[in-house]
């Protein structure tokens, strides 16, 4: 009997021992056997568009087990099996990937293609997946969405005349929210005018490179249109205005056409002379005239001068015209009429109009021309006065005295 109790204590105790042992087993097993994550690469396609997936998991365990890797991928989306060494494989679906022995810490990498299938709609995509280990299934952590993206049709044509280079004619598919390069090229000899169609996200109409943004199917025509010839600049020169003995100031009429600004110049030299001389360049913005006042030049000598016009890089001239310079009055000498009036050349009131008419008159342009009249004219006028006593005392007292006197008077001035 009392063997019989201890056999059955011994036996209770071994029962016990294993079920503690297997429950502790069972305790060990239940948390995770494997750490996985996986990478999709892109994330965003559309569809015929292919997607590279990779899943990485490391074994937990501290002892070799075997593994499976299970992904459960989009219905309909075309399966092709990457890098592996998997024993066995199943296609299924879902694709399954059998490692016979894991090393305890081991790492493990899968990868594989998706195709999205060309009618695919638009949306989200979720793959999931599961390592098992010693009978744990271990969810795959990492990327798990792919977004197939909403696709427009964009059909471009163009009028005769030119076309459009970029992206080209036809009709091309592109996601929602895409910016697409337009550039329309002209023939020779026509020019880019609008585009047409639905214009509504183009943002210059006008403008022949430019974009459109793809969010919704759209259709454009770039339209083309003979460009006109174009309207070339021209200059004419005009006759020289205020000639003296020593200046002159060159004229022209010019146009700009289509080149504006142009700029504009003349070039003058002497007759006998072979080399020109030139203004300054002038830009000019609206057609108009131009004159230029060209000095330092010989008296009593005829000079050529030409109107010029650039635009671009190129010159166009006017025609080629002349004028002569004055000659000089005599640098000493008296005044005709003063001199008739007063008898004698040597009066001391014709030393006081000399000094003015050198001082002074002869410094000017106006002065210069108002003499060079003078001598002209006044010959014959003094003529006259010398042969008529009481006109050469009334010109004396009433016109010439009182221009001494105001000459007299104002000197300080005109001295200084």
């Amino acid at each position: 009997m009392r063997d019989i109790k201890i056999r059955t204590a011994v036996a209770s105790a071994v029962v016990a021992v294993m079920l503690l042992l297997s429950l502790f087993s069972v305790a060990l097993a239940a948390g995770p056997t494997a750490n996985a994550s996986r990478t999709i690469t892109p994330k965003v396609v559309k569809p015929g568009d292919n997607v590279s997936i990779t899943v990485v998991f490391t074994s937990l365990l501290a002892e070799p087990k075997s593994f499976a890797l299970k992904e459960v991928i989009p219905g309909g989306w075309g399966f092709t099996r990457g890098v592996d060494d998997a024993m066995p494989f199943r296609a299924g679906p879902p694709p399954e990937w059998v490692w016979l022995t894991v090393g305890a810490g081991a790492t493990k990498t899968v990868t594989y293609n998706l195709t999205v299938p060309i009618d695919a709609e638009a949306g989200n995509y979720t793959i999931v997946g599961t390592v098992t280990g010693a009978t744990v299934e271990n969810p795959v952590g990492g990327d798990t969405t792919i977004t197939v993206e909403v696709l427009y049709d964009l059909t471009i044509s163009s009028t005769a005349g030119g076309n459009v280079t970029t992206p080209g004619e036809g009709t091309s598919t592109y996601g929602q929210g895409t910016v697409v390069d337009l550039v329309a090229s002209p023939d020779s000899g026509y020019r880019f005018v609008s585009w047409t169609g639905d214009v509504g996200t183009i943002g210059n109409t006008t403008a022949a490179s430019t974009t459109i943004t793809m969010n919704g199917n759209y259709s454009i025509t770039a339209n083309f249109e003979a460009a006109p010839p174009p309207v070339y600049p021209t200059v004419t020169t005009k006759a020289a205005s205020g000639v003296t003995t020593s200046s002159a100031t060159a004229n022209m009429n010019y146009t700009v056409g289509g080149y504006s600004p142009v700029e504009v110049r003349f070039a003058y030299k002497k007759s006998t002379d072979s080399v020109w001389t030139n203004t300054t360049w002038v830009s000019k913005a609206a057609s108009g005239t131009h004159a230029a006042s060209v000095a330092g030049l010989s008296s009593n000598t005829q000079y050529d001068f030409k109107a010029q016009l650039k635009y671009d890089t190129t010159v166009i001239e006017g025609t080629t015209l002349q004028f002569t310079t004055s000659t000089p009055p005599p640098s000493i000498g008296g005044c005709f009429i003063a001199t008739a009036a007063y008898g004698t050349p040597t009066a001391k009131q014709i030393d006081v109009l000399r000094e003015f008419r050198d001082g002074v008159l002869l410094k000017s342009t106006a002065g210069s021309q108002f003499v060079a009249l003078y001598y002209r004219l006044s010959p014959p006028i003094a003529d006259f006065i010398a042969g008529h006593e009481l006109l050469r005392t009334l010109v004396r007292e009433l016109v010439v005295d009182p221009i001494v006197r105001v000459v007299e008077a104002t000197g300080d001035i005109w001295r200084n």
